[in-house]
């Protein structure tokens, strides 16, 4: 898997590691003692994912069953990938 890092616009830095990307969205798992709801508080952010950065909105937050303290992120990129 794919290394990520996410700073949230006026918020936290995330590290995670990329799940699954498409043309226009990327998914990571991050570990983090934040809610789901404390998360929702954050829109936009920059995602760095080897060496690249890249302008992101935070489209959810969703808390794996198993374990509540790792955190599946969706986001949408601003410019889509090629």
């Amino acid at each position: 898997m794919t290394h990520a890092t996410l700073t949230l616009e006026d918020g936290p830095e995330l590290s995670g590691e990329i799940v699954d990307t498409g043309g226009d969205y990327i998914r990571i798992r991050t570990t983090t003692e934040m809610t789901q709801d404390q998360l929702a508080q954050y829109a936009e952010g920059l995602i760095e994912i080897g060496g690249k950065m890249q302008k992101v909105m935070l489209e959810s937050a969703i808390p794996l069953p198993d374990d509540e303290e790792v955190i599946e992120l969706t986001m949408r990129r601003f410019t889509p990938s090629a």
